[in-house]
């Protein structure tokens, strides 16, 4: 059996943190449909969604990257050209719109 590469540990180990922090919100979310003891709004509110909004992203990308770590240096390029091209049409929509412009499209609805 060969030896795992650094880097793929370090990628499971961030999913397996980020796949039970998901785990969390969501067993803190059914539970509190039943019984409401989550605050509506504040900072534990804003972590539970940002939570919510990021982390299945942030999943995706870790589970990816080591699923094709161990590839052709190509599939990694083009995985991790397509994950940079998510975060930035995602969280930076000047540089999206300059990157749209520049292209001559428009997003739809």
């Amino acid at each position: 059996m060969e030896e795992e590469n650094p880097i793929k540990r370090i990628l499971r180990f961030l999913g397996e943190i980020i796949a039970i922090i998901m785990i969390i919100r969501y067993a803190l979310l059914i539970v509190e449909n039943y019984v409401s003891f989550l605050p509506t709004e504040g900072i534990i509110a804003d972590i539970i969604n940002y939570v919510g909004l990021y982390a299945p992203m942030a999943l995706m990308i870790c589970v990816g990257l080591s699923a094709v770590w161990g590839k052709s240096d190509l599939l990694k390029l083009i995985f991790i050209v397509v994950c940079a091209a998510i975060v930035i049409f995602t969280f930076f929509p000047g540089v999206r719109d300059t990157i749209t412009n520049y292209i001559g499209i428009t997003p739809t609805a």
